[in-house]
């Protein structure tokens, strides 16, 4: 009898002890888990993949640990506001993700609420460095007054640090694993609807046979554009659109290239190398590429890069849709004090009056289209697996835009 007494005097005792500890822990009160990794790629992938939760089960640590988990989806797709709820087996348990700050290629910040546990704070830091973009994935808690989580608080790294860590390497992994790098965050990117409609085509190819000069697109497409405008006038055809323009051919003295004209009908007999053809039809990133017309593949790999961090599925082989619109005038230099900083005042005045007497500077400004989805299967293309192709019902799909 004395020895189970002994015995629960000990317990009784090692229980006030680890209580005693948990109540003067230093720092008990608060639990935080850190950790970080290099991502090369432009710091515009790397926020947009972590301000959204469309991607979260491609890179998530958990994901791996319970396949068959639930999740739904509820508020905005990006940004403030955008929640995740989630419920699986014991190693993932059930809880909600809601964005609630994000500043643009630099803070991702969410509160995690586990049902029937804690409420924390996680946040992704993004921050530039010499060798890529380092993202630090934090976690912040407050445990409350009992010793028992504060206890737990001081194992929360050893628990959490793990997963935190492979989470950032499956990020890394997602991330880098596109073949489409360009940082996208200087242009103005939205996602819109084309209508297909009836058009005319017409290809056209300039040459040069000089090494000092190069192939002038802009040329080309206008002469292509009369023929089209007189064709178009004479059958007494309305244009419904602008004329797209897409390069089918580049190469150092010569440029091939299609100009297809939407019009309110196209069923005219054809004559002079024009088509009859549909425009294309479904959804597009757009952006406007503002400089050299011969250097609009840069804004049409920008547009690439954008679909691939956020999921959208593209034609890899599909060529750009382009639009030309009229020039615009290039952005002055500074004038008045911040010229004259180092010729002083009047100086500045002097150039500020000569420059208001010039004539503006004007740059080319083209819009750029990727179409959205990718093509569909041809019914008589072999299969990879070198099997003969299956017959199909399928109607052919019409003719894109200057394909």
């Amino acid at each position: 009898m004395r020895a189970l007494i002994e015995l629960a005097l000990a317990i009784v005792a090692t229980i006030v002890v680890l209580l005693l500890i948990g109540l003067f822990l230093p720092g008990g009160g608060h639990g935080h888990v850190e950790r970080s990794i290099i991502i090369e790629r432009p710091p515009s992938h790397v926020f947009d993949v972590l301000n959204s939760f469309k991607r979260f089960n491609e890179w998530s640590p958990w994901a791996k640990k319970d396949p068959a988990a639930n999740y739904s989806f509820e508020g905005p797709e990006i940004g403030q506001g955008a929640l995740m709820t989630y419920s699986g087996k014991r190693e993932v348990g059930a809880g909600q993700f809601e964005i609630i700050e994000s500043t643009p290629t630099s803070i991702v910040k969410m509160i995690q609420r586990v049902t029937n546990g804690r409420t924390g704070t996680v946040t992704f830091d993004i921050g530039s460095t010499d060798l890529g973009v380092k993202v630090t994935w934090m976690y912040d808690v407050e445990l409350g007054g009992n010793p028992i989580e504060r206890i737990k608080g001081k194992y929360l790294d050893s628990d959490l640090g793990g997963d935190y860590q492979y989470g950032l390497m499956r990020l890394k992994a997602l991330i880098e694993s596109s073949a489409y790098a360009r940082d996208y965050s200087d242009i103005a990117i939205t996602r819109q609807p084309m209508v297909a409609g009836p058009a005319l085509k017409l290809p056209g190819m300039v040459e040069v046979y000089s090494s000092t000069e190069f192939p002038d697109l802009n040329a080309g497409v206008a002469d292509t554009m009369k023929t089209l405008q007189a064709f178009r006038e004479r059958n007494k055809l309305n244009v419904t659109g602008p004329a797209q323009v897409q390069v089918t051919l580049k190469e150092r003295y010569r440029l091939g290239y299609t100009v297809t004209l939407p019009v309110d009908r196209n069923d005219v007999p054809m004559r002079e190398g024009i088509e009859a053809v549909t425009t294309f039809g479904g959804e597009v990133l757009v952006a406007e590429h503002v400089g050299e017309r011969r250097k609009s593949n840069v804004t049409f790999e920008k547009l690439q890069a954008y679909a691939t961090v956020h999921g959208l599925a593209f034609d890899p082989m599909a060529k750009p849709i382009e639009e030309f619109l009229p020039d615009r005038e290039a952005p002055k230099a500074p004038t008045g004090e911040l010229a004259a900083v180092d010729a002083g005042a009047t100086a500045g005045g002097e150039a500020a009056a000569a420059a208001a007497d010039e004539e503006p500077m004007m740059v080319e400004v083209t819009r750029v289209f990727l179409p959205l989805g990718l093509p569909p299967v041809d019914p008589l293309a072999p299969p990879a697996d070198g099997s003969a192709p299956q017959a199909s019902a399928r109607t052919a799909a019409p003719v894109a835009a200057g394909g």
